[in-house]
């Protein structure tokens, strides 16, 4: 079954990913899912009673809500394909008593592997010292700590791809057709990736509404990019269950990164849910812009394969 018209390049839903995952999607329709998970009391990023970020805590009711989205997930994605999960540690909030930080990459893991994914594998992405410092105001990374107090200090919170596979045969085997090098392979199989420009995300600032109270925080374009290329063949559809301003979307239809110039040749489909209506319409502006980009660098390089051959 299909998640969506055979016409469409992409569609984005416009509300909580997992009732529609579990009761509306139809059971292996998305071929890779690739998508960041709300942080729990990390990151605001709307009102709405399901949202997982307004938990105050990664404690009960933040797993419940996890809990079902995997359900979710394993119901959607076809046996022998993979899901990237982009996650990282949180520090725990001392307004609600907390010290030191919980282990969202294992509560991920674990709830994967209740839902019936295989764990395989995850890489981290490197992370600026100084940048994490002046952006979250972690006193553990400031000069201030380490002039007076060193007990407390550590290092950066990296970030994590957790990669799950779906148990079962494969029906179409993933051929990158030269689009992923043995170079490219040699590169992105290290265990940490630390050539990944931060600020290579798509603008958040249009997507802001008057009562975000903490930033939003896209996953980087060329991870998308990977990973995408990694675990999906041409043609087949991309999902993420929170969509956001559509970055996912934006790379597997061939948007190119305003900071790499990076963009896939051969583009995907898109399939995403969003809860917020200020991210849902934003997403869906990139994902237009997407298109237009493929259309006219797809054009250009046409022209002049036809001027070459002219010549």
């Amino acid at each position: 079954m299909h998640v969506f018209d055979d016409s469409e390049q992409y569609h984005v839903h416009h509300g909580d990913c997992i009732p529609h995952m579990l009761e509306d999607m139809p059971e292996n329709s998305v071929d890779f899912a690739v998508f960041s998970p709300p942080f729990p009391s990390l990151y605001a990023y709307s009102d709405a009673e399901g949202d997982i970020g307004n938990v105050d805590s990664m404690g009960m009711e933040a797993a419940v809500h996890l809990s079902f989205m995997f359900n979710g997930l394993a119901k959607v994605l076809k046996p022998g394909r993979a899901a990237i999960v982009h996650v990282c540690q949180i520090p725990r909030m001392k307004r609600s008593g907390g010290v030191g930080l919980c282990d969202f990459r294992g509560t991920n893991i674990r709830l994967g592997e209740r839902a019936g994914l295989v764990y395989e594998y995850d890489w981290s992405v490197r992370k600026n010292p100084q940048s994490q410092a002046i952006r979250t105001r972690a006193r553990e990374l400031q000069f201030a700590g380490l002039e007076s107090d060193r007990a407390k200090q550590r290092g950066t919170l990296q970030d994590y791809l957790i990669k799950f596979r779906k148990p079962g045969e494969n029906a179409v085997p993933i051929d990158t057709n030269g689009q992923v090098s043995r170079n490219d392979w040699i590169a992105w199989a290290e265990g940490c990736w630390d050539d990944v420009h931060e600020t290579d995300t798509l603008n958040t600032a249009a997507a802001k509404s008057d009562d975000d109270t903490r930033h939003i925080c896209p996953l980087q374009l060329e991870v998308i990019r990977r990973c995408v290329l990694l675990y999906s063949n041409p043609g087949e559809i991309i999902f993420s269950p929170f969509a956001g301003i559509g970055s996912e979307g934006f790379v597997s239809l061939g948007g190119t990164s305003p900071k790499t110039k990076k963009a896939i040749y051969d583009t995907r489909r898109f399939y995403g849910c969003e809860l917020k209506p200020e991210y849902h319409q934003q997403a869906l502006k990139n994902l237009s812009l997407a298109i237009r980009q493929y259309s006219s660098v797809h054009q250009s390089s046409l022209f002049a394969e036809l001027e070459e051959a002219a010549q």
